[in-house]
């Protein structure tokens, strides 16, 4: 079974973005595994991926209260591992001792219009070894970076994947669209939202 070689994610979530109003984030489906399209999960392991822990946190706590506002349980990685950098070992571990039957993992996939960024150390060079690139139980990471500092910018996008904890697949993705916020705790609570209200639409809530 392939492995991850390191223990870190080197990658941003969300930001603090100066100035603006709020809008509401808009999501569109990017992959949809059809053999599981029967399928739905009642405990789900809540990952963000960020450079900051207090922003990581923050909406792991957001995205599990909305799933367990929608019936099922859930649980923040955060919960189970404090601030130990996310690894695939760590991920399956949690996995096992803990009965999860789903793994929701949300990273930065890009942003428009930056502003101000300062460049952090060499970016991780990510080969994959099986299956789709962005495939979080496929990766080998070479070296690591430190995220960027980025002042301000236009939006931000995120893409979410549900893995299927049983046998590691990728069965759901979705890219999500947040534009300008005035904090990060307004820009963390409305897009956790709209990833919880995205996966029960899709029928991938339930016990």
């Amino acid at each position: 079974m392939p492995s991850l070689k390191t223990r870190h994610f080197p990658t941003i979530l969300l930001i603090l973005l100066i100035g603006a109003c709020v809008s509401a984030p808009t999501s569109r489906t990017t992959y949809v595994d059809d053999d599981y399209s029967d399928s739905n999960y009642g405990n789900f392991l809540v990952i963000g991926v960020a450079g900051s822990y207090n922003n990581r946190a923050e909406f792991e706590r957001q995205v599990v209260s909305g799933l367990r506002g929608e019936g099922v349980d859930a649980t923040a990685f955060y919960n189970l591992a404090g601030n130990e950098p996310i690894s695939r070992d760590g991920v399956l571990e949690a996995v096992r001792a803990n009965g999860f039957d789903a793994v929701l993992i949300t990273r930065i996939l890009g942003q428009q219009r930056d502003i101000g960024v300062e460049e952090g150390s060499t970016g991780a060079k990510a080969s994959t070894i099986g299956g789709r690139p962005i495939n979080f139980f496929r990766y080998d990471y070479e070296e690591l970076n430190e995220p960027d500092s980025i002042n301000f910018t236009m939006t931000v996008t995120l893409t979410t994947e549900l893995f299927s904890a049983g046998d590691e697949k990728m069965i759901w993705a979705i890219e999500t669209s947040s534009s300008d916020a005035e904090n990060a705790g307004i820009l963390i609570e409305t897009t956790a939202e709209s990833i919880v209200k995205k996966l029960a639409r899709d029928g991938l809530v339930g016990s």
